[in-house]
């Protein structure tokens, strides 16, 4: 059977794929969903450092440690952004991808920043650190 990482999209966790998750292990797949770095759960390590390229290297490094060759990597909206990068930075034969629901984005920039809100004609919310607390916020 195959293996899935399926990324989850932002200011969400890998807790969104409750609903699939059990479906793809019940027909004897193996199923992981790691949450980024400052989201869901781990919203409590959200910072301005936090980026694009650190959601890349949260899903490589599961690669690596978990031994996964040959995975199937799903991506919902911004997770698709994700997986592409993790495409481009590990060996073709180690994995397929797949993404689903195109996100907008520009190379080079920040997701989580102004400009990236801009360039996708829409005010996108950024998790702020408040009290240990993170809150989405409106950009514009």
């Amino acid at each position: 059977m195959a293996t899935f990482v399926l990324v989850h999209g932002a200011f969400v966790g890998g807790w969104s794929w409750r609903w699939l998750a059990p479906y793809l292990r019940g027909t004897g797949h193996e199923v992981h969903s790691p949450t980024l770095t400052g989201h869901g759960e781990r919203a409590h390590l959200a910072s301005p450092q936090i980026d694009l390229d650190t959601h890349i290297e949260d899903v490589v490094h599961l690669l690596h440690y978990e031994d996964l060759t040959g995975a199937i990597l799903v991506g919902y909206s911004y997770g698709g952004m994700v997986v592409a990068g993790v495409a481009d930075r590990v060996p073709s034969g180690s994995r397929t991808s797949s993404t689903s629901t195109p996100t907008c984005h520009r190379t080079g920039t920040r997701v989580a920043s102004r400009q990236a809100g801009r360039l996708c004609g829409k005010s996108w919310p950024v998790p702020t650190v408040t009290g240990g607390a993170s809150r989405p916020r409106p950009l514009v």
